[in-house]
């Protein structure tokens, strides 16, 4: 019997400048190449002046609200000791001090297990592009050896409940295929259809 396994990874990341640049599709894809089922991810960003966050995965407007709180949390327009590489340069590191540079995950069936409207991001600090380096240590076990269909877990599961999570997975993934992120500034503002079915979806998954 194959026991617990781990494998360091370096996953580096091309960021456009300032925001967010999501990782959990590039993550599952690596995590699926280990053929390791279940376990646990933790990933370090190796920067000072970048972080990881898990935020909203459907409205991207909540990402520019995040992306603009900080600006006014730290102001660029300050004068700072630390100035070599430009106005950007002190609030990056500050940015990072505010956020997290490390995060644990779980691992099930291959996958990160996240929440129905959750995404793991990198939070590009600076202005200019960057080439960013994440290291992602799995710690776990083959599906050969992680708990089956038959464990105690899943046998005390009601039909009905594993009938729920896979019906909301579905329509999850029904509404993201939908979902146009930059429609809302083509609709001067105004509440699509999916907007409003996305918001009910939030509001009955919590």
């Amino acid at each position: 019997m194959v026991g617990v396994q781990q494998i360091l990874h370096r996953l580096s990341v091309q960021t456009p400048g300032k925001g967010f640049t999501r990782l959990d599709a590039r993550l599952n894809a690596w995590i699926q190449s280990t053929g390791l089922d279940q376990g646990v991810l933790h990933l370090t960003c190796l920067h000072t002046s970048a972080s990881l966050t898990i935020n909203e995965n459907a409205d991207p407007r909540v990402l520019q609200d995040l992306d603009a709180w900080m600006a006014d949390a730290v102001p660029e327009h300050r004068r700072y000791i630390h100035d070599d590489e430009g106005a950007d340069d002190m609030p990056a590191h500050i940015r990072t001090a505010l956020t997290s540079q490390t995060l644990s995950l779980s691992v099930s069936e291959g996958k990160l297990l996240l929440g129905i409207w959750q995404a793991v991001y990198l939070w590009e600090h600076r202005s200019a592009a960057h080439t960013r380096t994440i290291a992602c240590h799995l710690l776990g076990t083959p599906a050969n050896v992680s708990a089956g269909a038959d464990s105690p877990q899943n046998a005390s599961a009601k039909p009905q409940t594993l009938l729920s999570l896979r019906n909301r997975e579905r329509i999850n993934q029904a509404i993201q295929a939908r979902h146009d992120p930059n429609a809302w500034k083509t609709d001067d503002g105004i509440d699509t259809d999916t907007d409003l079915m996305i918001d009910r979806l939030h509001d009955l998954s919590d």
